[in-house]
């Protein structure tokens, strides 16, 4: 037995004089034996006494490797044991989890096995049944210099919880670093469907996404463009018919827009899952994804209440008066009637007139007017209603696009997925048809071609042809190749496709009664009387020589007098829609009523430049017709210059120019301009004398890919546009902002739509801000929205009104000697 014991000491080191002091039954200790630096002189801290009661004895079984007979140094060890402890004459056993931390005892008796060590299932037979003689309580310990941490835990009996108490020897507690980590939790799946949780549990992996430049994204992404690039295509690996290997063989338009619009069609990333370039893509890339269609917002189910007072009931009434603002807030439900607890919808909302003052009503919803939206970012959304106009209207609140239908684009946009424009090579009879982008990640082939010199200096790619007779300077034709619809997007994400869904909120409920203001002779508001609603009689406040006010006017100032800078106001309403004949009242400046001698007095002697896509067209054709000049119809959009000019006499002149590639017209191919010149160039190209009018217009067809594409184009223009101010200074210059393209869910141009117009609408103050006294801005998105237009080319009445505030701001409402009332 001594030589036993001996073995069995000869495990522990002998590093510091501890004392073991006698311990009551009752008390639950826990004493640590740091390690001992050998090269410090300090002694030991002493140990605190302990009340001393009744001798505890203790039975110390060391586990052994049962093969050997040998220690087992180093390693944790995890086993039941078993301690006797004499109180009152009553014995109990407990067992003791032993690891190289601590020893914690399981009231239960449960215990965890090591993987290194054999289970020892009757403590008492431990060491062949020979008993290790008890430590004398006076004698000195050494321990080996791996730290050792013993806590002896017991159950109490009068803790109701079952709480365990704890005192420690020394008086210096142990570092943290030290303490054994937590059993890290196990990592639950992230939530796809949206339940009511903080937004900031929905938001989980902003933290992952690292915001970079456009330029550092086109720098990263690998490409080869180079003539020795080998434009072989890999042998087939898999069966998919849409994969990278067979798309390389492709050489027809067929071919290609069928296969690129397919699930599983392999695309090229532009950028990768943990970058971003705008913080618009943080968020939406941070929401999760959901595959549940009940979790979908559900507008029908969705409510709208009054934040500002109104009169309780079955129809609530909101009253106000000219020029004030009423307050609605949206709470959106989804399919399956729960709240939805994040924002990111798209939302949008205007207010339309259905009786008049006198109480008449209005079959046609004019006057109307936008009604700006608020994310509160929880599921709901303010919105703020003008009282523009005397009598009653109406709130029309629309859910144009769920944030699961947003992020769905922005991450398609991101994996490669847009609307692709074909390239056609062609030298004699050979000939090979090929998709391009803006961007360089075009699929299907090792090697691209470069095709920024011949796009007037905008990045402009295409993949290169695979006959080797054919290079990249044997571009001949290009035509749109594939649209890429909601449904496109849904089955390339995996998702059934979206189905038309009823965007219409229920508003029959509220009603917006606005009384008219009442003025006297000195231009002082009077209270006025109330008018009625149901065909009632008013009283209209016209005795005692006042006046009633029925509209919110024009400003009394003209547009000519007005700093330019209104026009990017980011506070709207800016004016509304008079009557069903759309005459458009400005809230920022007095426009002038547009006749064909107004508009030719205004531009005599001077040279109108339209540079854009087929909208820019439109905005040609109102200003040739506006002017009485003689203009051919091009179509949809022509691939060259295009002019019309005036007389002699008057010597006017209106030019329209397309702006680079990608332009998206039919599937029809089209012959390139020869002198095709980017922006930059057609704007260095405007004389510097003579009354120089100059619009730009980028939407549609640089929104089918990456928005940084879009910035890269309006940033190439901006130094020229500074230069031709700089250099002729009647020059006036305008951008045109986009304009709202919703026709429905199964085939509204997600890509290359409005799905992200109001993102665009950020990007081009942001570029122009220090510009904005000197350049105009030309919002159609609050005069499309508010007619509900949703045609990819906006009602007539958009274009003329954007003709109307262009020129306004350079000529006067005097021009041509005619009277103008407003």
């Amino acid at each position: 037995m001594t030589g036993l014991c001996l073995c069995v000491f000869s495990y522990i080191r002998f590093n510091a004089a501890e004392r073991i002091k006698l311990l009551s039954p009752k008390q639950v200790i826990e004493f640590r034996i740091p390690e001992h630096n050998s090269n410090s002189n300090q002694e030991p801290k002493p140990i605190k006494p302990v009340k001393q009661t009744q001798p505890v004895v203790k039975k110390l079984k060391m586990a052994v490797n049962d093969d050997t007979g040998t220690k087992d140094e180093g390693k944790r060890i995890k086993h039941k044991d078993s301690i006797e402890q004499q109180d009152d004459g009553a014995k109990r056993k407990e067992n003791i989890k032993i690891n190289k931390n601590r020893v914690v005892g399981d009231p239960k008796g449960n215990t965890q096995q090591n993987d290194n060590t054999k289970r020892i299932r009757n403590p008492e037979r431990t060491l062949k049944n020979k008993e290790i003689a008890p430590l004398k309580t006076t004698e000195r310990v050494r321990i080996k210099p791996t730290q050792l941490s013993f806590d002896i835990e017991e159950k109490t009996k009068q803790s109701r919880q079952n709480k365990v108490e704890s005192q420690t020897l020394y008086e210096e507690k142990t570092p943290k670093s030290q303490k054994k980590p937590r059993k890290p939790l196990e990592e639950k799946p992230p939530r796809t469907q949206d339940k009511p949780q903080k937004p900031q549990e929905q938001k989980f992996s902003r933290r992952r996404m690292r915001r970079i430049s456009m330029e550092e994204a086109l720098s990263k992404f690998t490409y080869n463009a180079s003539k020795e690039c080998i434009n072989e295509c890999p042998r087939k690996a898999d069966e998919n018919p849409f994969s990278y290997a067979s798309l390389c063989n492709f050489t027809t338009q067929a071919r290609w827009s069928y296969s690129l619009q397919q699930a599983d069609a392999e695309l090229r990333p532009f950028l990768q899952e943990d970058v971003y370039v705008y913080p618009y893509e943080r968020e939406y890339m941070s929401y999760p994804e959901n595959s549940d269609p009940s979790y979908l917002p559900s507008a029908k189910k969705s409510r709208i209440v009054f934040q500002t007072s109104s009169t309780p009931g079955k129809v609530s009434t909101a009253t106000c008066r000219l020029g004030e603002t009423v307050t609605a807030r949206l709470d959106l439900l989804d399919e399956a009637g729960r709240s939805r607890t994040s924002g990111g919808d798209e939302v949008r909302a205007w207010v339309g007139a259905t009786h008049a003052h006198n109480g008449s009503k209005i079959n046609t919803m004019f006057p109307r007017a936008m009604a700006p939206v608020v994310d509160l970012n929880n599921g709901s959304y303010r919105i703020d209603i003008s009282c523009l106009w005397a009598g009653q209207s109406r709130l029309v609140v629309k859910l144009r696009y769920p944030r699961e239908f947003v992020s769905l684009v922005i991450r398609v946009v991101r994996k490669g997925g847009s609307r692709f424009l074909g390239a056609r090579f062609q030298k004699g009879a050979v000939t090979e048809e090929v998709p391009c982008l803006g961007t360089p990640n075009v699929p299907g082939r090792p090697c691209v071609c470069n095709m920024t010199s011949l796009n007037g200096g905008a990045p402009f790619y295409c993949a290169r042809p695979l006959d080797s007779r054919l290079t990249c300077n044997d571009w001949v034709v290009s035509g749109t190749m594939t649209r890429v619809t909601p449904a496109d997007m849904a089955a390339t994400e995996g998702k059934s496709s979206m189905k038309k869904r009823e965007s219409l909120v229920p508003t029959d409920h509220l009603v917006i009664f606005a009384h008219p203001n009442t003025i006297d002779n000195n231009g002082n508001k009077e209270k006025g009387a109330k008018p009625y609603i149901n065909d009632k009689e008013i009283n209209t406040g016209q005795e005692n020589n006042t006046q009633t006010q029925l509209f919110i006017p024009s400003p009394s100032e003209s547009c000519t007098n007005t700093n330019r800078k209104v026009t990017w106001t980011t506070n709207r309403p800016t004016g509304y829609w008079l009557n069903a004949e759309k005459t458009w009242i400005s809230l920022i400046c007095k426009e002038p009523i547009v006749t064909e001698t107004w508009m030719r007095a205004c531009l005599k002697d001077s040279s109108v430049w339209i540079i854009g896509d087929s909208n820019g067209v439109r905005l040609y054709y109102k200003v040739a017709d506006a002017t009485g000049l003689k203009r051919l119809d091009y179509g949809p959009m022509p691939f060259f210059d295009v002019l019309a000019q005036s007389n002699r006499q008057g010597n006017v002149k209106v030019h329209f120019s397309p702006h680079e590639h990608p332009l998206y017209v039919t599937k029809l191919w089209k012959q390139l301009d020869v002198s095709f010149m980017g922006v930059p160039d057609k704007i260095d190209a405007i004389p510097s004398k003579g009354r120089q009018f100059l619009i730009i217009h980028y939407f549609l067809h640089v929104t089918t890919m990456h928005l940084g594409l879009a910035h890269a184009r309006l940033l190439a223009a901006r130094d020229p546009i500074l230069r031709l101010l700089a250099r002729n200074p009647q020059a006036v210059v305008g951008i045109r902002g986009p304009h709202t393209v919703s026709l429905n869910a199964d085939y509204d141009l997600a890509i290359g739509g409005d799905t992200l117009a109001r993102h665009l609408i950020d990007i081009i103050r942001e570029v122009f801000e220090d510009l904005q006294e000197r350049v105009l801005f030309l919002d159609g998105w609050e005069t499309s929205l508010s007619l509900e237009s949703a045609g990819i080319h906006p009602m007539g009445p958009v274009a003329e009104e954007m003709t109307r505030k262009f020129f306004s701001f350079a000529c006067d409402e005097s021009m041509g000697n005619e009277k103008k009332k407003r």
